[in-house]
């Protein structure tokens, strides 16, 4: 049996400024013990990014729950997926073209997860994402953020040349959908160049199949909800939006304890910023270590740029949220 949940909450930065909730997610179970479920983020800076996230997670999930099939093999699968973005994209310019809209003012992120025994199936655009849980359990990326060089989202409305399908190559008991507030709070910066690239104990306190199976979806939600709301706003302003399929049905191996601990942030934090340090002030590092800015005759003035030196001047990087939420997450367990 397949349980699923999923939340959206409006960040902070567009309560305070009076701004829709820009952010969407959908969830539907098939006939044949599969489900389907999806999360969009439409562009913050756009004034109808949300009505384009709404309709694109309504029309992915419901074209998917009419047209998948348990009989369907893979590439029929990923046709369905596929045209599903289609058919929401369409639906998106033909709405704006009903109420008149800019279509420049219309752009949002969409990633979809189709999970039926043990498959995982996706479709993906954008900086949102997907995080499996497999048989084995290992929490591994499905999905890659879509951004350019200067950081700026690739959306729904590039097209087929940047959406990106697939079938997850290892057998799954569950999948994680996040779109970018959260999903950088799986994948935190500290932890990106580590053996386990993602926040694993924060993970499976989202992914809790016991608790699930228990205490049922509508508490589960209702946990994550409250989970999500208190995540402070000075460390993640944005939107929150996450959906989770959990399939009870596949058994799960445990890893060693390790795996699952809460790693040493503070260690973590200072490791990174030497590296940082070191790429930015490459002079100021001996055989011995590292020598302080202050204490250099000369410190650069070219070639570094405005990330690298906010880093090695010692300052804290912007995607630091994962420092305070494990001792939110630490709290609630």
């Amino acid at each position: 049996m397949i349980f699923s949940y999923g939340v959206t909450v409006c960040g902070p930065a567009h309560e305070a400024e009076g701004i829709p909730c820009q952010d969407a997610h959908e969830t539907a179970k098939l006939p044949d013990g599969a489900a389907v479920g999806a999360v969009a983020d439409g562009l913050g800076s756009e004034k109808h990014s949300g009505m384009a996230a709404e309709l694109a997670v309504r029309i992915v999930t419901r074209h998917c729950a009419k047209h998948i099939k348990a009989d369907m093999g893979d590439a029929d699968i990923l046709r369905v997926l596929r045209d599903s973005f289609r058919i929401a994209q369409n639906a998106i310019e033909a709405e704006a073209g009903k109420k008149n809209f800019d279509l420049d003012q219309c752009d949002t992120t969409l990633t979809v997860a189709v999970l039926s025994g043990g498959r995982l199936y996706y479709g993906h655009s954008g900086d949102s994402g997907a995080i499996a849980l497999t048989e084995n359990g290992l929490y591994l990326k499905v999905t890659e953020q879509q951004r350019d060089d200067l950081g700026r989202v690739f959306p729904l409305y590039f097209g087929e040349e940047k959406w990106v399908f697939g079938k997850f190559p290892s057998r799954v008991a569950g999948v994680l959908l996040a779109t970018d507030g959260l999903l950088e709070t799986f994948c935190p910066i500290y932890l990106q160049d580590e053996p386990v690239a993602l926040y694993v104990a924060l993970l499976r306190f989202f992914t809790d199949r016991s608790g699930m199976e228990k205490d049922g979806e509508s508490a589960a939600e209702a946990r994550i909800h409250s989970f999500v709301s208190g995540i402070p706003a000075d460390k993640v302003s944005d939107d929150k939006t996450v959906v989770v399929l959990l399939d009870n049905d596949v058994p799960v191996a445990e890893q060693p304890p390790e795996y699952y601990d809460e790693p040493d942030w503070d260690e973590l934090k200072e490791k990174w910023k030497n590296a940082y340090r070191k790429k930015a002030y490459p002079h100021l590092f001996q055989d011995d270590g590292y020598i302080a800015p202050e204490k250099a005759d000369v410190l650069p003035s070219l070639g570094v740029n405005n990330a690298t030196r906010r880093i090695a001047e010692e300052e804290e990087p912007e995607n630091s949220a994962a420092a305070i939420i494990q001792i939110n997450y630490s709290n609630e367990v």
